[in-house]
């Protein structure tokens, strides 16, 4: 599928249309939504989702939704390591197929190869995948061109410790920052400044593995094309950066996502942190409970960047099939469905006509000393996500040969280990592991 295999960046056009308007955008609610159907004659009463998230927040949210539509909202928990086997197990023995189910980032390429879903931008269903935000489109969509369904936004920026900014960089301004640091080089080098000024006691990053999920999600090229590896392009680059940062010193050696990483948050021995917008209410404000007025947030150098992500899919074999549709333009075709994200989950809507009314996602955040993080990520982040990495069904196996290597890395003497060496690595164990991919 060549077509779907070429890099693909983007250019976000939609926001260059709404920014036009923005100055002059109402305060008035958005009048657009895809909603229509839902309490028709005949419409089935109840839809089953397969999720990992039977949250109270989500159950209230789903509350509102029944009490408009008629529409109940069953869950059941499944893990995202766990979907593809769950949904292949029961097509197999012919059981009850989910009316809905989450296909996490991490899992999608190989979920999304499936034949099992239906396009819902087509009849009967209709869904108008032109609101959705241009970038997400080629996320959602599946090799053989179905539109599988949307996703809330997932977008990452820099998070900061404010008092160790100031002490060793000057300034805790976000837009001063973002001048100090505008790239990776700039990083280096002021980087270097840190580890002189606090005798090394004061790292830019608390982990390798954070800075890899910055610089795998600000580049573009595919590291697979169709069967064929393309990693000497596409991966060898984000390697060679992640050495010579390893040999500056100012990445701490903690392993990414682990509990020490968690506490580091709380600490003052890290300044920088990756952070999505999911990132300000389920990392930091939950593992630096003090922290109000501690933190800023800014454009990373490289730019923002796309960082995790859940499509909404509907089996063929799915019994309440127009009712899961009605579900997802109700939440992700609406204002009155984007309201209920926001306020019950903190997430952020791929309906595009909210974004041209800059006050919609907005609210000063005392954690973030009253900047505004959401406005942030609504007029600054998202309009700046320049392209997308296209999903693979081999996603996953990338992605634990990369961790691998990112652990070598990481437990290696100042960086004493070759970028041609991991790609050779990498190589090879994921021949060995899918005999179908070629070198």
């Amino acid at each position: 599928m060549k077509k779907r295999t070429r890099v693909l960046a983007l250019a976000v056009s939609s926001f260059l249309t709404l920014s036009a308007f923005s100055g002059c955008a109402s305060k008035e609610p958005v009048n657009t939504s895809q909603g229509g159907a839902a309490s028709s004659a005949g419409a089935p009463s109840k839809i089953n989702i397969w999720c990992w998230d039977k949250s109270d927040s989500r159950a209230q949210m789903h509350s509102k939704f029944t009490e408009e539509t008629g529409i109940t909202v069953e869950l059941t928990a499944v893990q995202s390591k766990d979907m593809t086997q769950k949904l292949q197990t029961t097509l197999a023995s012919d059981g009850d197929m989910p009316d809905i189910a989450w296909l996490e980032a991490t899992f999608r390429g190989k979920l999304l190869s499936l034949n099992i879903w239906e396009d819902i931008s087509k009849a009967p269903y209709n869904f108008d995948k032109a609101n959705v935000l241009d970038y997400l489109i080629p996320l959602e969509t599946s090799e053989d061109g179905q539109y599988v369904g949307p996703e809330c936004p997932s977008v990452a920026g820099l998070a900061y410790k404010r008092e160790l900014a100031k002490q060793y960089l000057g300034t805790d301004d976000p837009k001063e920052l973002e001048k100090l640091i505008p790239d990776w080089d700039s990083v280096i080098k002021v980087g270097k400044d840190v580890m002189a000024k606090s005798q090394g006691k004061v790292f830019m990053f608390s982990s390798l593995g954070a800075v890899g999920n910055m610089l795998k999600g600000q580049s573009t090229d595919p590291f697979i094309d169709g069967d064929k590896l393309n990693l000497k392009t596409s991966m060898k680059p984000i390697l060679e950066r992640l050495i010579e940062l390893k040999k500056s010193g100012m990445v701490d050696v903690l392993d990414f996502d682990s509990p020490e990483e968690g506490a580091s948050y709380a600490g003052n021995e890290h300044i920088f942190y990756p952070c999505a917008n999911w990132s300000v209410e389920f990392t930091i404000k939950s593992n630096d409970k003090d922290g109000k007025n501690r933190w800023g947030f800014m454009l990373p150098p490289g730019g923002p960047f796309p960082w995790g992500g859940t499509v909404m899919g509907v089996p063929q074999k799915a019994v309440n099939k127009e009712a899961a549709v009605e579900y997802i333009k109700y939440f992700f075709g609406s204002e009155k469905g984007a309201s209920l994200q926001r306020d019950f989950k903190g997430n952020f809507s791929p309906f595009k006509p909210l974004y041209a009314n800059a006050d919609f996602y907005s609210a000063k955040d005392e954690y973030f000393a009253g900047q505004d993080v959401l406005q942030a990520i609504s007029q600054d982040i998202l309009p700046n996500i320049k392209g997308v990495r296209l999903p693979s069904k081999y996603d996953q196996d990338i992605n634990d040969a990369y961790n691998l290597v990112i652990k070598t890395i990481n437990a290696s003497k100042d960086g004493n280990v070759s970028a041609d060496d991991m790609i050779s690595k990498m190589e090879d164990d994921l021949v060995n592991k899918q005999p179908a991919i070629t070198k």
